[in-house]
């Protein structure tokens, strides 16, 4: 049987003057069979509701049952006043209503006492309006910021502080042949090979108690990725770390550089090609820059100088070279300078000196051949010296 319906307990006459009405909160007091006895100050300017508008209403009032939602806020009173202490310090979030009919997102926490003998619940009641809106934004923001990661060219994945996996995006799955759910809640490890896994969980440890928020993680050693097949492969990796609400999160952007180590490594062998054939030619080899100053010389060439003075970086005009001092006869050096600048405007040119070697006069015939760009403009000049040797 229900208690008959009071004003308000008799035993808060007096009491919530001094202490309920006086508190920041909204505070609603309510029988056990979920009918207000008492609202304070608070929540009338919270809700808009009088005391008279409520007390002997049904806490439904306050807090109608939402549509689609099984909770009765009658029972959950019951049921959350019951609950240990630790549970009773959580607010919930719930739906109040207003007078004038909006409804408004509210925390709201119970606890169980006596007034008078009589069993009563507290209900504590705060406004939720912009912490909801302000939820709802960043659930929003988050929700977009992870769809623009899962479409992104990059492989993305992000693992939590115990280094197990987050996120895997798209581009992740394509790169390592998994799918998400494969990998999602699994040790890092997974992604990577072997013989990589002890280094790789060191780095990650530096990285955590580093002052850095980003690091690339190839800047000291490869990094080194793990197909689902087996395959090991190598990634250009940039990794950050962020501390959101007391969880440490890293994310690592990931590109495959299989592709590019094998051109490099081609242009490399490619160079060495070159310069092999460069070095080894038998006839006198130079590369100038426009200017005419020596960028390179081969060893056939380096071998026309005398060695006591700087070749490269140095007009080829005052050039060193054996048994002839070009400063000491202006019409030569000038016509090798000439010959030079007309190659850099891009008119091939051929002239011809005379060096000396143990005393006897050696012919030497220069040809100058401009090396233009892709536009047409000349970024060096190759001269080629053939001489009789016998």
């Amino acid at each position: 049987m229900s208690e008959p319906a009071q004003p308000a307990d008799a035993s808060l006459q007096g009491f919530h003057e001094s202490v309920l009405d006086g508190l920041p909160e909204a505070v609603i007091v309510a029988a056990p069979d979920g009918r207000i006895t008492f609202v304070n100050a608070a929540t009338e300017a919270l809700l808009g509701y009088g005391a008279a508008d409520v007390v002997g209403e049904p806490i439904t009032t306050l807090v109608p049952r939402q549509p689609g939602r099984r909770a009765d806020p009658v029972r959950w009173l019951a049921r959350w006043a019951s609950e240990p202490d630790l549970e009773q310090s959580r607010f919930l979030d719930l739906t109040a209503r207003r007078r004038d009919g909006r409804e408004m997102p509210v925390e709201v926490r119970v606890r169980e006492g006596l007034v008078g003998g009589r069993q009563r619940y507290f209900i504590t009641v705060r406004d939720n309006t912009q912490r909801r809106q302000e939820q709802i934004a960043l659930k929003d923001s988050n929700l977009r910021a992870a769809r623009i990661l899962m479409v992104a060219e990059d492989a993305i994945v992000s693992i939590d502080a115990d280094q197990k996996v987050i996120f895997f995006n798209l581009a992740a799955e394509q790169m390592f042949g998994y799918r998400a759910e494969e990998v999602l809640g699994q040790p890092l490890t997974v992604l990577i090979p072997p013989a990589a896994r002890a280094s790789h969980a060191d780095r990650v440890e530096g990285f955590r108690v580093a002052k850095s928020a980003s690091r690339m993680m190839s800047e000291r050693a490869e990094v080194q990725g793990c197909r689902r097949n087996g395959d090991a492969f190598p990634l250009e990796a940039t990794i950050t770390k962020v501390m959101a609400a007391g969880a440490l999160t890293y994310t690592a952007h990931l590109r495959d550089v299989t592709e590019r180590n094998r051109a490099r490594d081609r242009l490399a062998e490619s160079e060495r090609r070159i310069r092999a054939v460069f070095d080894h030619a038998g006839e006198a080899i130079a590369l100038l820059s426009p200017d005419g100053s020596v960028v390179e010389i081969n060893r056939a060439g380096a071998a026309l100088t005398r060695a006591d003075r700087p070749l490269v970086g140095a007009p080829l005009w005052e050039a060193p070279w054996l048994g002839v001092d070009l400063a000491a006869s202006p019409g030569a050096a000038d016509g090798l300078k000439a010959a030079v600048q007309a190659a850099a405007a891009g008119q091939p040119t051929r002239i011809s000196a005379e060096l000396v070697r143990d005393g006897r006069n050696l012919p030497i015939d220069v040809r100058l051949t401009p090396i233009p760009d892709a536009d047409g403009g000349v970024v060096y000049v190759l001269a080629e010296g053939r001489f009789d040797a016998a």
